[in-house]
Order: C-alpha cells, then sequence, then structure tokens
C-alpha cells in the first residue's frame, strides 16, 4: 500500500508514457518465470452474505439513510435468510466506488505493480489507461480486473503522426534524466505512427490485434499546417484530419470505441464529426498558434456530441498544474473552460471525471472541478461513480447504490457533498461483495 501523497520522480512519468521503449520490465511475483508452470487457480469460493446497517448512502444526490444486504456479490434491501457479515456504518457516509476516465499509472507492469494497491486505497476501482500498447500489457493484464485489484479499460492501440504527441515530451523527459531515448525508440512501440492512409492500412492488423475495446488518436491542432510545419512543434503533432474517419470506421466495425486527445476546439469538430465517442481532454491549453478564441467549442459541434452521445474528460486539474506558474493567463482560460463546459453539460453532454495525473488521481480531478464553481460536490461525486463508471464498463451493473447492483462501495467519516476533503480516507472498502484490507 502506498500513502496518498505518493508522487514518483520524472524518470517514473517517462515510464508511464513509453514503458516499452525502456525494455522488458522485471516479472511481477505473481507472474510465472518463463518455462515453469503456472500456478494452479484456486476454487471459486461463495461470497460472504453481508448486511450493512446504520449508515447514510448517497443517492446521486444526497446521502439518505438505509440497510442494505449483499447476496452473491450483489446489493439487495430484502433481508437474507442468514447473514455472514455486519458491517456497522453508524455515523459514517457510504458511496459507490470513484472512476478515474484518464490517466497512465497503471498502463505498465511496473507501474501497475507499484500502484495498482494504490487506486483502491483511494477508493477508485474503476479507470481507464488512455496510452497503453497491448505487447506490453500483456504479461499483467489479468493481474487486473478481479475483486482485489482495480478494473481497467486499456486504450490499447494509440495512433499519432511519425513526428506527433508523445514524442517531445518522452524524449525531453528521458533525456534530462540521462536516458538516451530517440523518436525510434517510441514509434511503433509506445504509439503507431500513421501519416498516409497507406500507414493505416498498414499497421491496422497488428495494432489491433489484441482486439482492444479501446482506440486513441493523438489530434494536435490537427488542421493547421503551419504550426505542423514548425521546427519547434517537431515530436509534438497528431494525426492528420482526413485519417480520422477511417480509423474511426475500422474502430467501430471492429467493436472498439474511440478516444480522441484533442488541442483546439478544431480538433474536438474534426473527431466529433468523424464519430469519436470520447474526447479525451477539453480544449485548455493555448500556444503560439493556439489562441483563446481557439479553444471555444462551437454549438453545432456540442449540439452533434449530444445527439451522438459524445463524451468528455476535461482533465481541468493536469491543466491547471501545468499553469500554475502563470496565473494571469489561467485566469484567462478558465472562463474558456467553463463556459464549454456549461453549454455541454446544458446540451446533456456527459461529463466523465479524470486527471490525467501521474500518480495523482481522479480525487484531485474531481476537487478541481468543484472548486473552479463547474460542478457542486453532488455532482461532481455523481459524474465519477455513477456516469464515469458506466461509461467505462456499460454491460456492467455498477456506479449506482440499487437493486442488483454489484455489492461495491467506499464508506468515508464526512459527508463528501460538503466536504470533499473526506475522499482524502476510505475507512471501508468493498468490491464486488468482498471485503478490502485497509
Amino acid at each position: 500500500m502506498f500513502p496518498h501523497s505518493y508522487r514518483p520522480g520524472r524518470l517514473a512519468s517517462l515510464a508511464a508514457l513509453m514503458s516499452l521503449a525502456i525494455g522488458p520490465a522485471p516479472l511481477l511475483a505473481d507472474e510465472p518465470v518463463p518455462g515453469t508452470q503456472a500456478p494452479a487457480v484456486a476454487p471459486k469460493l461463495p461470497k460472504a452474505t453481508m448486511a450493512m446497517v446504520g449508515g447514510r448512502w448517497f443517492d446521486g444526490v444526497r446521502f439518505v439513510p438505509a440497510t442494505w444486504y449483499s447476496v452473491d456479490g450483489k446489493l439487495t434491501r430484502k433481508r437474507p435468510a442468514t447473514i455472514d457479515v455486519t458491517i456497522d456504518l453508524r455515523g459514517r457516509f457510504a458511496l459507490p466506488p470513484l472512476a478515474e476516465a484518464h490517466n497512465h499509472n497503471l498502463q505498465n507492469r511496473w507501474s501497475a505493480r507499484l500502484m495498482s494497491d494504490d487506486y483502491l486505497r483511494r477508493g477508485i476501482f474503476y479507470n481507464a489507461q488512455m496510452a497503453a500498447h497491448s505487447d506490453d500489457i500483456a504479461g499483467f493484464r489479468d493481474l487486473l480486473n478481479a475483486p482485489g485489484t482495480p478494473d481497467t479499460l486499456f486504450a490499447e492501440a494509440t495512433f499519432s503522426a511519425s513526428n506527433g504527441h508523445p514524442i517531445a515530451l518522452a524524449v525531453s523527459n528521458a533525456r534530462a534524466n540521462g536516458y538516451p531515448l530517440t523518436p525510434a525508440d517510441l514509434i511503433d512501440k509506445a504509439f503507431w505512427a500513421v501519416d498516409t492512409a497507406a500507414d493505416v492500412d498498414a499497421k491496422w492488423a497488428k495494432a489491433t490485434a489484441a482486439e482492444p475495446k479501446l482506440v486513441k488518436i493523438i489530434l494536435v491542432d490537427a488542421n493547421d499546417e503551419a504550426s505542423r510545419a514548425d521546427p519547434n512543434n517537431d515530436g509534438k503533432t497528431g494525426v492528420r484530419p482526413a485519417l480520422v474517419p477511417e480509423i474511426v470506421r475500422r474502430a467501430h466495425a471492429a467493436g472498439a470505441r474511440v478516444a480522441a486527445h484533442i488541442q483546439t476546439a478544431d480538433d474536438a469538430r474534426i473527431a466529433v464529426e468523424a464519430g469519436v465517442d470520447i474526447l479525451a481532454h477539453l480544449p485548455t491549453s493555448p500556444s503560439r498558434y493556439i489562441t483563446l478564441a481557439d479553444l471555444r467549442i462551437d454549438d453545432r459541434t456540442i449540439a452533434l456530441m449530444a445527439k451522438q452521445g459524445t463524451m468528455v474528460i476535461p482533465t481541468f486539474e493536469v491543466y491547471r498544474q501545468i499553469w500554475q506558474r502563470k496565473p494571469d493567463e489561467w485566469a484567462r482560460i478558465v472562463p474558456v473552460a467553463r463556459d464549454n463546459i456549461t453549454r455541454l453539460r446544458a446540451a446533456g453532454v456527459p461529463i466523465l471525471t479524470g486527471s490525467d495525473l501521474w500518480g495523482g488521481s481522479v480525487i484531485d480531478e474531481i476537487k478541481a472541478l468543484v472548486q473552479a464553481g463547474f460542478m457542486t460536490g453532488a455532482e461532481a461525486l455523481r459524474a465519477s461513480t455513477d456516469t464515469t463508471a458506466r461509461a467505462l464498463f456499460p454491460e456492467r451493473v455498477i456506479g449506482k447504490i440499487a437493486e442488483g447492483a454489484e455489492t461495491s462501495f467506499i464508506v468515508v467519516a464526512r459527508d463528501p457533498t460538503l466536504d470533499l476533503s473526506a475522499l482524502d480516507r476510505i475507512d471501508i472498502a468493498v468490491k464486488q461483495g468482498e471485503l478490502i484490507a485497509r
């Protein structure tokens, strides 16, 4: 287990971006050594029948007194004939687990081993890792998505340009730590480089051989040729707009959803018109080529998002941290972000919670959204516990306290709709009908 304030250094953040480029990670403790027999699978034991009494439960708006039972890992209001375990929640507040829709903390073996327990410690049971690679996660995929580990959706086929993001960031971090990383260490290893339709056709089968459920596209000021040609932007570009519809078409035909990294409102338009399912960011970062006006999503795009069911992950906190050294500039950005989120919510576009913070978590994002006045505490909690959880795993009955839902919940000492710092300490955690050791 790790403390909530755990923050690895810059070299660790490099590992999060491109673990394949630095060679194979050591085997996890539970992985069989090559050439040896895998350990026998333990027989599945029946889940304890539980009674949770005396607490207040989050109904999506407020906390209300209730008694719930768990039978075979499912919630019910009907008292079973026998009860194996009683959990006394008097004076405490129970809510569904949190969900993190955008991070990179668990997308390679090293970081998954280091931080997966900390996800549960923070009450985050569901997450999406937004730039994994199928070959890299093959060795530990089965160690997640179990009662005692976080349930993880991997964006394991990421497409960018041959001089695109995240090359500049990864190379810069590596060299700052004395590691001689080159773009060749990343291309078609940490992500798939596609510059032409022929590239998409040639690389698609290998990129999606693991049948990913989520594919990611990198768009960075996609329509601005001056920005793309600027040597200062080498390693910072993304997929050309003309390729986006074909990538989305192929992904949807294979049963995968598509998330798009975007930098501008025009990137958002390109992605939405192509039919992407998730915008992995809101436009929140002006630059030499990107003005404040370029960050405002137009009403037509928002209407199309509402019609198509396109979801948005603002990742507001990571931008706040990026801009904290320029508070005057950040003060100009916040109203644009608030305007976008206000109009998106008014149109009924689902807002998902995700921080994109290495070593951080969705709790940071929840606090940032509330502190900026974008949502109330109850709205931010509902977005994380309900909207985001169901968006990540739509086939499951999770994210709510309801009859027949999975028995997964966390317990805190104070009402977090009134005081979000209550989320800083999780007193009790139950996942799929099993009490998690704290």
